[in-house]
């Protein structure tokens, strides 16, 4: 599987990887989306990188889990269009809660224009269908590259 999406990254997708990899802090991402694969596939790619990944399936729930992790969460990447609470009607919410998070909008719609104000500067958005590399570029941008997970010892037999 691993292979597969290395492919579907390209060479710069690899040069990232180990890039993000060797540098930057253990960083915690939240994902939300109400489409459970592209939740998957957030976070093999994500995790590859070395980040963490606790996912939610719409805005209440997102909500529910930022409230009790977000000393934790450094960045909320969400889908646009959702049940219960769409993905704009969260990024306003969180940003009330903690004003500097950056927080990556996912869309198959084009945005309006004035969700782009100065005052909005950590509010980003990509287009879907994205690229999984244009996916990585945009939370390293957003947070920098994770650290290295520690790697587990050998054992001694």
């Amino acid at each position: 599987m691993i292979s597969r999406l290395k492919k579907l990254f390209g060479s710069s997708a690899e040069e990232q990887t180990q890039t993000a990899k060797s540098a930057g802090k253990q960083s915690l991402i939240m994902f939300v989306d109400d489409e459970q694969e592209v939740r998957s596939i957030a976070r093999i790619t994500l995790e590859q990188l070395g980040y963490q990944l606790i996912e939610a399936e719409d805005g209440v729930q997102a909500l529910e889990l930022f409230n009790k992790r977000k000393s934790e969460i450094k960045l909320v990447i969400t889908d646009v269009l959702m049940p219960n609470l769409d993905g704009l009607g969260l990024a306003a919410r969180l940003t009330k809660i903690k004003p500097d998070l950056p927080i990556l909008l996912l869309s198959g719609h084009v945005l309006e224009e004035d969700l782009w104000a100065p005052g909005n500067a950590q509010l980003r958005y990509l287009m879907k269908p994205y690229r999984l590399s244009d996916l990585q570029e945009a939370v390293v941008d957003l947070i920098g590259p994770a650290a290295k997970p520690p790697e587990v010892p050998p054992s001694g037999k």
